[in-house]
């Protein structure tokens, strides 16, 4: 009984290895697309930022703009909003990664993930004060940029697999691929997860990031 015991923890911990490395050795073959993904998100990123502050009489005088009040009720429906809104990014990512003709389609909803990660996140800061600073010190800013560079890997190391399945075939491509989809859905779930136990505990009002 033991024995099996121990062969399934070595065989588990053998494929979480093979897993692991495989991901890396793809990341280190993508090193220019993580370059211009990174640039282009950092980009979009401080825009969101910009466009924040100098139209913050405009926005902030809106009453409810995505606005979840986690005293007030709501944090079930937005805990299911953010995670299917994420996973709806991931299936686009997912299509959008089988052509490089499509492939720029994906950069642009990622991109304009990561604007409205700096819009939101600098309108809950000018809209609550203090209150909002910490808010999205601590939860929301980390969180979300969390999410959006999972779902920058996923995209990378998804255009890779199935770059390399059209070239080389064999069934090791699509096996990593599934546990590539399903990492990435227990991933976006964890971090959506953290980020409610984290509103709770600081009973926060919050800006959607759909």
């Amino acid at each position: 009984m033991n024995i099996n015991y121990n062969m399934t923890n070595k065989n588990k911990n053998r494929q979480l290895k093979e897993a692991t490395r495989f991901a890396c050795d793809m990341l280190k073959e993508s090193k220019i697309i993580i370059i211009i993904l990174s640039v282009i998100s950092l980009i979009t990123l401080l825009t969101g930022i910009i466009v924040a502050i100098k139209t913050r009489n405009s926005f902030s005088s809106l009453n409810g703009y995505g606005v979840v009040d986690v005293r007030t009720g709501g944090l079930t429906t937005s805990f299911f909003t953010r995670l299917f809104s994420m996973l709806f990014i991931a299936l686009i990512l997912f299509g959008c990664s089988f052509s490089i003709y499509i492939f720029p389609i994906g950069v642009i909803f990622l991109s304009y993930r990561a604007y409205l990660l700096g819009l939101n996140v600098c309108l809950l800061i000018i809209k609550y004060g203090f209150s909002g600073v910490v808010i999205s010190v601590i939860v929301a800013f980390p969180c979300q940029l969390l999410a959006l560079m999972v779902l920058g890997v996923f995209f990378i190391l998804m255009t890779k697999t199935i770059k390399d399945y059209k070239c080389f075939g064999g069934c090791r491509v699509p096996k990593q691929r599934a546990k590539l989809i399903v990492s990435t859905a227990i991933c976006l779930s964890l971090i959506c997860i953290f980020e409610s136990v984290f509103l709770v505990l600081f009973s926060a009002k919050f800006i959607l990031i759909i």
